[in-house]
């Protein structure tokens, strides 16, 4: 593939990241704030950002494999295509005045896609950016997201309690359709059509190829408790996160300028923390970064716990969105490194479901908390359980990792500075695992 392929390529994926991103911000904020103003319940609020996430622990085991074994060019076009019209019906089930029923059931829905999606994009990336950009395109996209973080809460609110979550569902479902165009627009390569399996054998191997993703991760221990501590770190953020609407708004779910202030705290966070990330990386290694970030996380959610206001609610979401790109950025490129490009897909689908099983359990429990005791103790629990995720890094093989590209950084920028392990080779399937996965063989390049 030459460079300006790549480059184009590069360019799109941007523009549709942004644009299926900046839709998703408002119907971030319809969705819940919907519920809320039907049910006027925290837990049913709480219980509308689990149900999106329940899907992963199934679907996410084997989507991967599909992201792998298919064309993942398509597979995102018909992702963003089908989500398009999931999100149409939001938008007419609101016209409807529908119960609160047929809404879950949406977005239930909605997050039976989204398993699909990431891995196939995850992939994508890898096939199409070349291993010395890979850093500063993961830093780039964290960095657009929290700018979107930034932005977004503030044209949520706006188009939620001005227009209502009928024109959020509609915006979200535009811009899934643009994002698809602009993925269509994306090179097609001989040999990703060479990659495409028949549905029959890819249903047949699924139950075979997850096993493979699940030795992939066994078999390197960074992976592995990164995916254990991931999921611990899910019952933190996401169970405040989950409540934070219900948290500024009240009960009666009236949406204030607050609520967009806090939130677009952590954009800016997120933004500067991406920004600065690819810099760190040259001079610490992956590993002490995402220790600083574990910790970092830890203060941010207890300092709500001491004092609960806006103003501390927005300093520590701003703290939570930094050590989030410091966290993401380093083991998003480690990530890509340590795996063959050829099975990332099903890696990144297994490290999205395992964790994401304490995203709702965490959310729910986060709803009773709050009604039972109150946010300082809601906020308090979560830092209790993020401290053992930040002594878990600290301690575990995560904690000592380094970029699989820091032999280049040295080059450049001199010794890596702090404890590192060796970076990590190339992790590719067991012997047995090559034979299930025939029709992965040759490069997606």
């Amino acid at each position: 593939m030459s460079d300006g392929a790549r480059h184009r390529d590069e360019v799109l994926l941007r523009a549709a990241f942004i644009v299926s991103s900046g839709g998703d911000w408002i119907f971030r904020f319809a969705l819940p704030a919907l519920v809320l103003q039907l049910t006027g319940s925290a837990i049913s609020t709480a219980l509308t950002y689990a149900v999106e996430f329940v899907p992963y622990v199934v679907i996410g085991l084997f989507s991967g494999v599909v992201a792998d074994r298919t064309d993942r060019r398509q597979l995102m076009i018909r992702c963003d295509a089908v989500s398009a019209v999931i999100v149409t019906g939001v938008g007419a089930l609101c016209l409807a005045h529908a119960s609160v029923g047929p809404v879950l059931a949406a977005a239930f829905l909605l997050g039976c896609v989204r398993p699909f999606s990431f891995p196939a994009f995850q992939g994508f990336l890898t096939d199409r950016v070349a291993p010395g950009r890979r850093a500063a395109m993961n830093a780039w996209i964290q960095g657009a997201d929290g700018t979107l973080s930034m932005l977004g809460p503030i044209a949520g609110v706006a188009v939620v309690a001005l227009l209502g979550p009928t024109v959020a569902s509609l915006a979200n479902a535009v811009s899934f359709m643009l994002s698809a165009a602009l993925i269509s627009g994306t090179a097609v390569l001989a040999a990703g059509r060479r990659r495409r399996a028949p549905l029959g054998a890819t249903c047949r191997s699924l139950g075979a190829d997850s096993l493979a993703g699940l030795r992939l991760v066994m078999k390197n221990k960074g992976l592995l408790w990164a995916t254990v501590l991931l999921t611990l770190s899910n019952f933190t953020f996401p169970a405040v996160t989950a409540n934070l609407i219900y948290i500024v708004a009240g009960p009666d779910g009236r949406l204030s300028a607050s609520l967009a202030v806090v939130s677009a705290a952590q954009g800016l966070g997120a933004v500067l923390g991406a920004a600065v990330t690819p810099a760190l990386l040259r001079r610490f290694s992956a590993g002490a970064l995402m220790q600083s970030a574990m910790g970092a996380m830890a203060v941010a959610l207890l300092l709500p716990a001491v004092r609960i206001d806006v103003g501390a609610l927005t300093v520590a979401w701003f703290l939570a969105g930094a050590s989030t790109s410091l966290f993401i950025v380093p083991w998003r490129t480690y990530r890509q490194g340590a795996v063959d490009a050829r099975f990332l897909g099903r890696v990144v689908g297994l490290q999205r479901a395992v964790p994401f099983a304490a995203v709702p359990v965490g959310a729910v429990s986060g709803g009773l908390l709050l009604t039972e005791f109150g946010a300082p103790a809601l906020f308090a629990a979560a830092a209790a359980v993020q401290l053992l995720v930040w002594l878990g890094t600290r301690f575990s093989p995560l904690g000592r990792a380094s970029s699989p590209t820091a032999r280049d950084t040295r080059e450049v920028a001199g010794p890596i500075v702090g404890r590192s392990a060796p970076a990590p080779r190339r992790i590719s399937p067991p012997r047995e695992t090559e034979r299930v996965a025939v029709v992965d063989s040759g490069d997606p390049e």
